[in-house]
């Protein structure tokens, strides 16, 4: 091989690093259509899904927000206390295939994005498309890498699924923004 094909090879690779860097990977994920943010709250660490929010990732706009009866499970108080959820607020929530349709609908055709990822779409997955972990990405680990630490960073949400989903979405803007950038603040209430 010639001196000039390695030369070559090098600048395509960094050409390839550069393009999958966090700020890119951001600006993709912020263009119109592209991807959803999805946050959940559940029942305890690998409990039952109380609540769901998915926004759309460029505009903000809330697609769903819904509490979901989990049937028997009961809320771990370590859980409630983060969250707040209780099982008086869940009565006459909708039960999770009822979820699970509107979920599916309002993520279809989209890049699904969480803070915590592996978490959510561990709690998410069905045979269905949002079973797919090419279709997921993780704004926490793109936050870690944009910041050059290798440690999670929390986020500074509201411990309710569409004020974390919102919490996340304004990390993703300050990801696209650069490390000068001031992203929008968000807006669930």
């Amino acid at each position: 091989m010639s001196e000039g094909a390695v030369t070559m090879a090098t600048e395509e690779e960094t050409m390839t690093a550069a393009e999958n860097g966090p700020r890119e990977w951001a600006m993709r994920m912020l263009t119109p259509g592209h991807a959803v943010i999805l946050d959940t709250e559940t029942s305890d660490l690998d409990g039952s899904i109380l609540e769901v929010a998915v926004i759309d990732a460029a505009t903000g706009a809330v697609l769903l927000d819904t509490l979901v009866d989990p049937g028997d499970v009961q809320i771990h108080p370590a859980a409630a206390a983060v969250h707040g959820i209780s099982a008086a607020q869940l009565i006459g929530a909708p039960g999770w295939p009822t979820v699970f349709s509107a979920l599916a609908a309002v993520t279809v055709d989209r890049v699904v994005l969480a803070y915590n990822a592996e978490f959510d779409q561990s709690h998410s997955l069905d045979p269905l498309h949002l079973a797919d972990t090419e279709r997921w990405g993780c704004v926490m680990v793109k936050r870690s890498q944009a910041e050059g630490v290798e440690k999670n960073i929390r986020l500074d949400g509201a411990h309710r699924a569409c004020g974390d989903a919102e919490a996340a979405r304004t990390v993703l803007q300050g990801i696209a923004d650069g490390p000068t950038g001031t992203p929008a603040p968000y807006s669930c209430a």
